[in-house]
């Protein structure tokens, strides 16, 4: 019979060192919410963000930290609306315009191109407009070829003498009209150039403008100015001179010669400046083609820029002396502003914006483009003085109505365009609507001041003892150009804001108001991540499962 083993008896049994060993009490491990709680309080502790210290301290009542949570929600708020008012600014108008350190001497830029325009469109003897006009007006009796001479001559005249006739013209028609012009020698008397005296015929170049013909000082030829698909009447520019290496952007090459083209003055003043005599002849003058006011048109635009009177000029009468005084403005941009889209600082870069017809970008010859551009799509020609493809048609006077109205509409929408920030629905033009013309990133302008007297250029004839019945109905009128000052500042598109720029304006806000670093988002990473990744895989999932298991304390680690 086998015997029973009392209790008492096993535990005889048991060694010693087990005997006195005693059971480690056991516990529940913390549930989710317990160590959210504690982790949150331990980011509290550590954190250098301004109130949440007192936030997560347990003594803390919770009026006190409920008042620390409303006071930092309000300091939140105000870096956030600071911080987006600094992003619009930084978006929306990130250039600064402000004034170079140091001033530029007069030489280091070209002399303006200058364009003269007598108010003169034909010479009386050649073709008299006035009897033309008066006999097709009042009497009806012009003959085809008569009515054909009128109704080309109206297209350098103002719109709304004749609007009939052909609807396109040929280079016949250009050629016409620039044979009954005023020639070299009947607009100018004398010329001279700093101390040099030189023929006009070296100085002045022929240009089609919507002027008529007109004569420009210091112009870059055609192949620099036009590209290889223009055909812009060449017989007529054939006297221009191209470049010596000067571009807008990057000016004279270093080591250009003093006597270089496009010519440059070497100082300011009167003695270092262009000096022009001209002239008109009283029988040729006409009082229907361009109105009541006779004498010249003067425009000053830089050499890369083709003449576009219309736009500013100022008049020269007879028998005046005009003083005109120039002072130069020239805007650059820094090399800050490069990586910045064109809309954003408001201006192209010379390879940033493509013309069809120009080598050069500048803002005239954009306007000019899409002009033409626009004239073409809805007149199905262009105007005389445009540039074109050989096979574009030439607008003739059956089509002024039409210019016109082209060139008001382009502006019009244009204008309507930006207000209402909507495009025409027609999607012939949609494309034309919006030139997209901002100014070039760097500019050259000329602005000018004149002052104006009597030129008693008869006295001149006496004093000097000279037949005056040598030139008779001769009307004399004298210009003189040159620069204001030595030496002029240009203005420089800056960065208002660059990056590191706003990084510190949003980290000094974030500091002011709420003790915000750099650190401090590197703290909250640790926390949400690194840390939180860490604890796992020391302790184990049961950190954050809030599992009900029971676990030794030697195992529990909190």
């Amino acid at each position: 019979m086998q015997r029973t083993i009392s209790n008492d008896e096993k535990m005889e049994e048991v060694p010693d060192k087990l005997k006195n060993r005693k059971t480690k009490p056991k516990r529940k491990y913390p549930g989710f919410r317990q160590n959210l709680y504690d982790y949150i309080q331990e980011f509290t502790d550590y954190t250098g963000i301004h109130g949440f210290k007192y936030m997560g301290e347990q003594d803390r009542t919770i009026f006190e930290k409920l008042w620390w949570i409303v006071l930092f929600s309000i300091s939140l708020w105000i870096c956030i609306s600071l911080i987006i008012d600094t992003w619009k600014k930084w978006d929306t108008s990130p250039v600064l315009v402000s004034f170079a350190e140091g001033q530029i001497p007069v030489w280091q830029i070209p002399f303006p191109a200058v364009t003269i325009c007598p108010e003169t469109k034909t010479k009386q003897t050649i073709y008299n407009f006035t009897d033309a006009f008066g006999r097709y007006q009042y009497e009806g009796n012009l003959t085809e070829e008569e009515l054909r001479h009128l109704s080309d001559t109206t297209l350098i005249c103002d719109n709304h003498i004749y609007n009939d006739g052909n609807e396109t013209i040929g280079l016949d028609t250009i050629d016409y009209l620039m044979s009954i012009a005023p020639q070299f020698d009947d607009v100018f008397f004398g010329c001279k150039w700093t101390l040099l005296n030189e023929s006009c015929y070296n100085l002045f170049t022929p240009s089609m403008t919507e002027d008529g013909l007109c004569f420009t000082f210091n112009v870059l030829d055609r192949s620099d100015i036009f590209r290889k698909n223009v055909d812009l009447y060449k017989d007529y520019l054939e006297h221009g001179r191209s470049t010596e290496g000067w571009t807008l952007e990057n000016g004279y090459p270093v080591g250009t010669p003093r006597d270089t083209f496009p010519r440059r003055a070497m100082s300011a003043g009167s003695s270092a400046g262009l000096f022009l005599l001209i002239k008109a002849f009283k029988q040729d003058l006409d009082y229907i083609c361009k109105g009541p006011v006779q004498g010249f048109k003067v425009l000053l635009h830089h050499p890369a820029e083709i003449p576009r009177v219309s736009s500013n000029y100022f008049r020269v009468p007879l028998n005046q002396e005009v003083v005109v005084s120039i002072a130069p403005d020239m805007m650059t941009t820094s090399e800050g502003l490069t990586e910045y889209e064109p809309h954003r600082r408001q201006c192209y870069f010379p390879k940033e914006k493509y013309l069809r017809f120009f080598q050069y970008y500048t803002q005239q010859n954009c306007e000019v483009e899409c002009l033409t551009n626009y004239t073409l799509v809805k007149c199905g020609c262009v105007a005389y003085h445009m540039p074109r493809e050989k096979s574009t048609p030439i607008c003739g006077a059956g089509n002024l109505e039409c210019m016109l109205e082209a060139k008001n509409e382009l502006l019009q929408n244009g204008v309507d365009a930006e207000i209402s920030n909507q495009n025409s629905n027609d999607p012939n033009m949609k494309d034309f609507l919006n030139c997209d013309c901002l100014p070039s990133c760097t500019s050259l302008n000329y602005d000018s001041e004149f002052t104006q007297v009597p030129f008693h250029w008869e006295k001149i004839f006496e004093g000097y003892r000279s037949d005056i019945n040598e030139f008779p109905g001769i009307q004399l009128s004298r210009i003189t150009f040159f620069f204001k000052e030595q030496q002029f500042i240009t203005s420089e598109r800056n960065e208002l804001y660059g990056l590191a720029d706003f990084l510190a304006n949003c980290g000094g806000i974030l500091g002011l108001f709420t003790g915000f670093s750099f650190l401090s988002i590197v703290e909250i990473v640790y926390f949400l991540f690194l840390r939180f990744l860490c604890n796992v895989k020391m302790y184990g999932k049961h950190y954050w499962s809030g599992s009900s298991r029971l676990i030794n304390d030697e195992n529990y680690v909190h």
